[in-house]
């Protein structure tokens, strides 16, 4: 999950802490400018007054995308995976929570539960619009149940970063046993519904012989390239998924050669070569000693040949960062291996089991492999 938002913090009710981003003002702003004049036409004796109702209506907007972030993070909870925060920001809001730990009836759970209650506070408010009395009060509880009955339609709308895209993603997980293809098919479809937005509030007006608003077109703009955007991190992810579905940690493993400290560069083996070899990692140290005195011998690439045969180990050896050694029952998900290379800021891992080092893996030798089965940088 990533760092909190600027911002700020409304509380933590039921555990999860509440953000009102920085950038939520700007929403509120082109919704007091965008709806003050339509309510100042539909009732003009409110005059100025027009724009207070408008902010009254951002406030109920803003509680109505409350609700169904709410209702995200509960169904998150639920299902088993940690909740980091609610965010209610330029967009709307959006729910920070731990995807990867569900399943994709969990997924799919997580996601339509939002929309669901959108739907359910339209009907709400619908059943009850006949006793609401005339004029601003029924005014705002039409624009509550239309704008929620669009937020859940709109979020229906199957592809990466709306719900409906989850439930996408979920779908094409369930039938195929892979997530990344979920994730690539649902980011694909976010892309094309963000052009989607584009066409639809600029080239559908013009079409018509209309000429579109600058104001709307650039908080359609706005909404496209957010909607881009998470769609774009949706097919990295999903390419993500994809590569380390294809490499294992064995593939990476290299073996560990120990040499003694003033063994010559010239006597170290030289690891195979060719399209993904693995070269074995060079270790300084006594094999009867505890690996974590043992030192990482990284010789210049530029050292002359003929200069190797008088340089020991020991002058071109370094000890390795903290943590640089991995005890584990059984060799690691590359996955959970690369996790703990970043923990640990180590280039260079040493795998260790009950029954002694099963060899090493660098992080360079990862990230190559990785960009062979498509990841890009």
């Amino acid at each position: 999950m990533s760092g909190a938002p600027s911002g700020v913090r409304l509380g933590t009710p039921f555990g999860v802490p509440i953000h009102l981003a920085a950038s939520w003002p700007l929403f509120a702003v082109f919704a007091i400018v965008y709806f003050g004049p339509q309510i100042q036409h539909a009732v003009p004796e409110l005059g100025a007054g027009a724009y207070v109702v408008a902010a009254a209506y951002v406030v109920l907007l803003a509680l109505s995308v409350f609700a169904h972030e709410v209702a995200h993070a509960v169904a998150a909870r639920a299902s088993g995976a940690r909740v980091g925060r609610i965010v209610l920001d330029l967009f709307g809001g959006h729910t920070v929570y731990e995807a990867d730990r569900l399943t994709p009836g969990q997924s799919a759970l997580v996601a339509v539960v939002g929309p669901l209650t959108n739907g359910v506070l339209a009907a709400l408010v619908w059943v009850v619009a006949p006793v609401l009395p005339d004029g601003v009060p029924w005014l705002l509880g039409m624009a509550f149940v239309w704008s929620n009955a669009i937020v859940a339609i709109f979020n229906l709308i199957p592809g990466h970063p709306l719900d409906g895209g989850h439930l996408l993603d979920a779908l094409v997980w369930r039938v195929t046993g892979r997530r990344d293809l979920g994730l690539l098919v649902s980011g694909w479809a976010g892309r094309l519904v963000a052009l989607g937005v584009v066409a639809w509030f600029a080239l559908r007006p013009l079409a018509a012989g209309v000429v579109p608003s600058l104001f709307v077109l650039g908080w359609a703009g706005l909404i496209a390239v957010m909607l881009w955007a998470g769609a774009s991190q949706a097919v990295r992810h999903g390419r993500h998924l994809r590569a380390y579905a294809r490499v294992t940690t064995r593939d990476v493993l290299a073996p560990v050669v120990l040499v003694a400290a003033d063994t010559p560069l010239s006597h170290i083996p030289a690891g195979p070569r060719g399209a993904g070899a693995v070269d074995p990692i060079v270790l300084v140290g006594d094999a009867d000693a505890p690996a974590e005195s043992w030192l990482l011998c990284e010789p210049p690439a530029d050292l002359d040949p003929r200069e190797a045969a008088s340089v020991p180990a020991s002058a071109v050896a370094a000890r390795p960062r903290p943590g640089w050694i991995l005890d584990t029952p059984h060799l690691p998900d590359l996955a959970d291996l690369v996790d703990h290379m970043h923990a640990a800021s180590a280039a260079v891992v040493l795998v260790r089991t009950s029954d002694g080092v099963l060899g090493g893996v660098e992080a360079s030798t990862v990230a190559a492999a990785l960009r062979r089965h498509g990841l890009r940088p």
